[in-house]
C-alpha cells in the first residue's frame, strides 16, 4: 500500500477528526485544514512532517487558495481532498434568522464548492500524472429534509445539485472522480459537546409538532444511543478514495437504508402516480 497525500477540511472536529487520525495512524499524510490550528498542536507534535496543519475559513478564498499553494509547496501533490467542513443548526424555518442561514449556506454549499473547484483545478494542473480523488461530505439530510433541520437539509441539497453537475462536466481525461458521501449518525466529538445552535419560534408551540419532538430529543440525548463509529466510517472513506470506480453517490451509515431509501422510493412513487400530468401541456397544431 502507497502512502497518500489528503487535504481535509474541517480536521480538527468530528468526521474530518476522525478520518485525520486514521490516516496519520496508517502512515499516509495529511493537509489538516482547519479554523484554528493551535487545536492540531498535539497531532503536530506526534507525526511531525507528516501533517501539515494550515489555516482555512472555507468562506474565505483566500484561505483556500493558500490552503492548495502549501500543500504544492510542502508536498507536490494531493491524492484526495475529504471536503468536510461545515455545520449544522436545529430550528423551524421560520425560527432561523436569515442572517444565520445565509452563513450556513457560506459554509455548507459555497464554502464547500470553493473547496470542489480549488481540488479539480489542483489534479488538473499540479498532480502529475493528472488526476485526483474528491469525497465530499454531504448528508442523507440532503434529500431527507426533517422537522427542524430546513436551512442545513436545504444546504446540503444544494450542495448535492452543485456537485453532481460538477461531475458531468469534467473531462474524463482529467481522471478526476468524484463522490458525495451520504452520512447518517455518527458518534464523534460535536455530537458529545452537543455542538449545533438550537433555535425555537414561539408559534410551535403544540409539542407534538416535529420541531420540538427533535428539540426535545437532542436534549435529552444520549450519545452512546447513536451506535455509528466514527473510526469505522473514517476507513470506509479510505477505501471509497482507493476505487478505481466510485459512484457519485454513496450512503455511509445504516439511517441512509433504513430512512433515506425509502423516502426516494416514495418521491419516485409518487411521480409514476401523477406523471400523465407531465403530459398534453404542448401548443395544439
Amino acid at each position: 500500500m502507497s502512502s497518500q497525500i489528503w487535504l481535509v477540511t474541517g480536521a480538527s472536529n468530528g468526521v474530518g477528526l476522525s478520518v485525520t487520525e486514521y490516516l496519520l495512524a496508517e502512515g499516509h499524510t495529511v493537509v489538516a485544514a482547519v479554523r484554528r490550528p493551535e487545536s492540531m498542536s498535539a497531532h503536530k507534535e506526534k507525526h511531525g512532517a507528516r501533517i501539515l496543519v494550515v489555516k482555512v475559513d472555507v468562506q474565505s478564498q483566500e484561505d483556500v487558495d493558500a490552503a492548495f499553494a502549501a500543500a504544492e509547496a510542502a508536498f507536490g501533490r494531493i491524492d484526495v481532498v475529504y471536503s468536510n467542513a461545515g455545520y449544522g443548526a436545529v430550528g423551524e424555518v421560520e425560527a432561523m434568522p436569515m442572517a444565520d442561514a445565509k452563513d450556513m449556506f457560506e459554509t455548507n454549499f459555497f464554502g464547500a464548492t470553493r473547496v470542489s473547484l480549488a481540488a479539480i483545478k489542483f489534479f488538473r494542473e499540479v498532480n502529475k500524472p493528472i488526476g485526483g480523488r474528491l469525497i465530499q461530505a454531504s448528508s442523507i439530510f440532503g434529500l431527507l429534509p426533517g422537522g427542524a433541520t430546513g436551512y442545513y437539509s436545504a444546504s446540503k441539497y444544494a450542495l448535492e445539485g452543485i456537485t453532481e453537475s460538477i461531475a458531468t462536466e469534467l473531462d474524463p481525461a482529467w481522471n478526476i472522480k468524484i463522490t458525495l458521501a451520504e452520512m447518517g449518525f455518527f458518534r464523534t466529538n460535536l455530537v458529545k459537546n452537543h455542538t449545533y445552535t438550537v433555535y425555537a419560534h414561539p408559534a410551535y408551540t403544540d409539542p407534538a409538532l416535529l420541531g420540538n419532538v427533535t428539540r426535545a430529543m437532542l436534549a435529552d440525548l444520549d450519545p452512546m444511543m447513536i451506535t455509528g463509529d466514527p473510526d469505522k466510517l473514517a476507513h470506509r472513506l479510505y477505501e471509497l478514495a482507493r476505487l478505481d470506480d466510485p459512484p457519485l453517490r454513496v450512503m455511509l451509515g445504516k439511517e441512509g437504508p433504513t430512512m433515506l431509501a425509502p423516502k426516494l422510493a416514495k418521491d419516485l412513487q409518487e411521480r409514476e402516480k401523477y406523471k400523465e400530468w407531465a403530459y398534453g401541456l404542448e401548443f395544439d397544431e
